[in-house]
């Protein structure tokens, strides 16, 4: 009987269990010893093959429903899966031509890029596209712009030195002319320029106090915009969800109350921005597979995401919450391809403006 050295025993048994999981991620059939025989040319009888599905299972990489069935990867399984994929798959060419017309035609209106990002991964993925949008109370103001749109409403429009943009339309109690509102915004942009947005608030009474005996009306109003635009901002969790619905095909979604617990998470912005959050500490691709992720609501599903910049600083995550049971190359290219594209669609938004 000829013996086989254990670093080769151990490298054909890494090969089988990428078989498996590769197999059950195309397929959702339970892997047993003769599909691998019949499928993949590993050169080893039936027996073989399935004393390696044991002992994979003993070291808690493959688990077996029932006796007779064949075997599925664990959370384990899938990690060591993504982390042996040597090659990712690039994304295919018709795809990322679609992805550059999408952010060729986006206006600058930061909200509509982000809105058009997690669209664009929940279509392209099938699953679910996360979007957590950079924090504007992390900027510094380049100017303000405030735009009649009635007799006692005005369109505020916040431009941060980066070019990010963020509108609202405020409700005032009196009408208001254009000429008003030319001298506000000259007296606010000549003294809050280059502030962060976080302090433009309270600046800005600060600023209008110094002139409010001469000009009474131009402070009230400023107060009362400043009040309506930056509360409503800070308040804001800046979490952009697309494709909710598919959750309820993903793979092994059979358990209604795993289902419930993961609609709870993405309906609830502020629960899910913290999940979102924790992705950024890592910069690039991060992949959390089952019970990787912290919060219980997770267990079930794999989020793959990957850090976007401006100006050389992480500000944001974008990714795809799908099931444990996809694929992960796809999936991969797909989000590093989206970021890359924002990472230049902000860039051209900050030099542009």
């Amino acid at each position: 009987m000829r013996l086989i050295h254990p670093t080769t025993q151990e490298t054909r048994k890494k090969k089988l269990l990428q078989a498996a999981i590769y197999h059950y991620v195309r397929t959702g059939k339970p892997v047993g010893s003769q599909v691998i025989v019949d499928k993949y040319n590993f050169g080893m009888s039936s027996a073989t093959v399935r004393n390696m599905l044991v002992e994979l299972e003993k070291e808690g990489f493959l688990q077996q429903p029932h006796t007779s069935a064949g075997r599925l990867p664990t959370d384990k399984g899938y990690r060591f899966y993504v982390d042996s994929l040597l090659e990712i798959q690039s994304l295919a060419a018709a795809e990322e031509e679609n992805i550059r017309k999408e952010y060729a035609g986006r206006s600058k209106e930061l909200e509509e890029v982000m809105i058009s990002t997690s669209h664009m991964l929940s279509s392209l993925s099938k699953y679910t596209g996360l979007v957590l949008s950079p924090r504007l109370d992390k900027s510094r103001l380049r100017r303000l712009q405030l735009i009649p749109l009635g007799s006692s409403q005005i369109l505020v429009i916040v431009v941060s030195e980066t070019g990010l943009i963020r509108h609202r339309v405020v409700h005032l109690d009196r009408s208001i002319s254009a000429n008003h509102l030319a001298l506000i915004s000259s007296l606010l942009n000549e003294r809050l320029k280059g502030l962060p947005l976080a302090e433009v608030r309270t600046q800005i009474l600060h600023h209008i106090e110094t002139i409010q005996r001469e000009q009474a009306d131009i402070f009230s109003i400023a107060k009362e915009f400043s009040r309506q635009i930056f509360d409503l901002q800070d308040s804001e969790t800046g979490v952009y969800v697309e494709g909710r619905e598919n959750i309820f095909s993903f793979p092994d979604k059979d358990d209604y109350q795993q289902v419930s617990e993961l609609m709870h998470l993405i309906e609830h912005k502020n629960l899910l921005s913290t999940v979102l959050e924790k992705a950024m500490k890592k910069d690039g691709v991060s992949i959390k597979i089952g019970a990787e992720n912290t919060h219980p609501e997770l267990r079930g599903v794999s989020l793959v995401s990957s850090t976007y910049k401006l100006a050389d600083q992480t500000v944001g995550v974008l990714g795809i919450l799908g099931p444990k049971r996809m694929e992960y190359g796809r999936m991969i290219a797909l989000v590093e391809g989206v970021a890359r594209m924002l990472n230049q669609m902000l860039d051209r938004m900050a030099t542009n403006e």
